[in-house]
């Protein structure tokens, strides 16, 4: 926001220049007209009138003796798009209420869950396939929007381990850690993976089976079988959906490329 626009919200908040913005915004008023309706004294009044002036928000015009104030509406046709473009809604709005929801669902249910999803992504198996079995391709897209992958190890070989590091804008560190339980180049790749607590035991048991159909495009399709639900780790079980979703649009977007 411009510094001239942060003037005239500094000068609105006011709660009397407020209410002053209110009145001229139904039409023109004299400065006595203004200080009858905010029932004020006309030093205060003027003061006021003369805030809003000086920040843009109103014009003063001197008619003789007579003092008319309006409204600006060039400023306040700026302030009503810059707040505009902050009402438009955001990628992360939706995804948001979303997860809220689903956790309250989640607190409710019996410990088990499934997750089903799938893409279809503009890129051949092969490199779709890489893109989850090459620990440096998958720390690319391995990270739902506003983490980092500190970490990521994985190998399409069967009993290999699993581990993922993800890192926060503020710098909380989560973990999580499985095993590969499949792996069938270039189609189907089944492992686990799971948040792990303080004490190195997973907040649950989450199975993944990933197979892949088509060359080019290529359909991504994900089951994620989820038991064994420690108490507490509702939240981390209902951001299996959003969060996978947002990888999956990452997937795509990096093989694509």
């Amino acid at each position: 926001m411009s510094d001239d626009l942060q003037r005239a919200l500094a000068a609105v908040a006011e709660p009397t220049r407020f209410r002053i913005i209110g009145l001229l915004a139904e039409r023109p008023r004299t400065v006595s007209e203004v200080q009858e309706a905010i029932g004020a004294r006309q030093p205060q009044t003027t003061k006021h009138l003369q805030v809003l002036d000086a920040a843009g928000v109103v014009v003063l015009h001197k008619l003789g003796r007579r003092r008319v104030a309006r409204i600006d509406r060039a400023t306040m046709r700026r302030l009503s798009d810059h707040f505009a473009a902050l009402a438009a809604p955001g990628d992360d709005d939706a995804t948001l209420e979303r997860y809220e929801l689903a956790i309250a669902a989640e607190r409710i249910g019996d410990g088990t869950r499934a997750v089903a999803l799938d893409r279809v992504v503009d890129a051949p198996v092969e490199r779709v396939w890489a893109a989850w079995t090459d620990p440096a391709r998958a720390a690319t897209w391995w990270a739902p929007r506003h983490f980092t992958v500190e970490e990521a190890a994985i190998a399409p070989t069967p009993d290999a381990p699993v581990r993922l590091v993800l890192r926060e804008g503020d710098g909380a560190r989560y973990v999580s850690e499985g095993r590969v339980v499949e792996a069938a180049a270039p189609h189907r790749l089944v492992f686990t993976l799971a948040p792990v607590g303080t004490d190195g035991v997973p907040h649950f048991t989450a199975r993944h089976t990933v197979v892949l159909s088509g060359d080019g495009p290529t359909t991504v399709g994900l089951t994620i079988d989820v038991t064994d639900v420690r108490e507490g780790a509702a939240p981390m079980v209902a951001g299996l959906e959003p969060g996978w979703g947002q990888l999956l649009d990452a997937l795509a977007g990096a093989v694509a490329q």
